[in-house]
């Protein structure tokens, strides 16, 4: 079983302009991420990386296809079991971090456990626990306005990680960040997918982070190619 399969992807959305044809944005596209494996999303903008990365974590839907989460198919989901499973298999991460600016770094990161059912008590046991191990241990209670950029990308990660999830999708997770943080983001969420025995899907426009993963993938023309990684 694969943290995440899509099978025959594809996805259109209208032209503008009365009776124009649709535009194709992923041309059926087949794709298994690895378990405990880090894989890469290359491509220029506009090539439908974003649009694969939300397709995958079953926040848009495809015109055509399926998309395997852990073993589910997302289509025989309605939208509330379809958001229970995805909370507990999908961890995500987003170049705006999207943090919650009235509550502490502890709380945002336990938020996903909580929104689960969760006992508070337990989730502050693994939000704090989380938070040491990528070194904010001192921020538990500061809020987003009282914190870097890098360390809101962290806290991000922790959050991803709440629900220990089976997949972790991230989306730029450095674009927002300098050269010396980035580096720093990069290394870590890295060496935690590695540490967690995580899979981890990425889209970068930054090659360098890429080739760091165990898969690169090229979108081009609606279609994904592999370039680095087992055939």
């Amino acid at each position: 079983m694969y943290p995440i399969e899509l099978i025959g992807i594809s996805k259109t959305f209208p032209s503008a302009g009365k009776g124009s044809e649709e535009l194709l944005i992923l041309d059926k596209i087949d794709f298994k991420a690895q378990e405990g494996m880090s894989t890469a999303i290359i491509g220029k903008s506009g090539s439908g990386k974003s649009t694969l990365l939300q397709i995958a974590g079953g926040l848009d839907s495809p015109s055509e296809g399926q998309v395997i989460c852990s073993g589910t198919d997302f289509s025989s989901l309605n939208e509330k079991e379809k958001a229970e499973h995805r909370n507990k298999h999908i961890g995500f991460i987003f170049q705006a971090n999207l943090l919650l600016e009235d509550f502490t770094a502890l709380e945002n990161v336990l938020m996903p456990s909580l929104i689960s059912g969760a006992k508070e008590s337990e989730c502050k046991r693994r939000a704090a626990d989380l938070l040491e191990m990528t070194g904010l241990k001192d921020r538990l209670n500061h809020y987003p306005s009282q914190l870097s950029g890098g360390e809101k990308q962290r806290i991000a990660i922790c959050r991803a990680l709440m629900n220990n999830p089976d997949l972790i999708l991230a989306d730029e997770p450095t674009g927002s960040l300098d050269e010396e943080n980035a580096s720093q983001i990069e290394e870590l969420l890295l060496s935690l997918v590695k540490s967690q025995h995580k899979s981890l899907l990425l889209v970068t426009h930054n090659n360098d982070f890429a080739n760091k993963c165990d898969y690169v993938y090229l979108l081009s023309n609606r279609k994904l190619t592999l370039m680095k990684g087992a055939k």
